[in-house]
């Protein structure tokens, strides 16, 4: 992983199967930045801005709390995620 990457302190680095497609569904509406990804020793790793409201958001799908993301921009996230996932694997 690229070395600015890791030491921006206000960048959240996540590679979970359930943060990552609810946050990347969470930047569709503008309550998160997500900055891209990244492969390292074959782990793709997703970058989001900024790192205080990721984890917030996280604590909030944890908790069942707001916000509340529509299905359909969480469906298209995980198939976003999980496309990335199966390319990274093969390339």
């Amino acid at each position: 992983m690229d070395k600015e990457i890791q030491q921006s302190s206000n960048l959240h680095i996540e590679n979970d199967k359930w943060y990552c497609p609810f946050l990347l569904a969470s930047s569709f509406h503008n309550l998160i930045q997500f900055k891209g990804s990244s492969l390292a020793n074959g782990i793709l790793y997703w970058q989001f801005f900024p790192k205080d409201k990721a984890l917030e958001l996280i604590q909030q799908l944890r908790t069942k709390t707001e916000p509340s993301i529509p299905a359909k921009d969480i469906f298209d996230a995980v198939d976003t995620f999980w496309r990335q996932v199966s390319s990274s694997k093969y390339s």
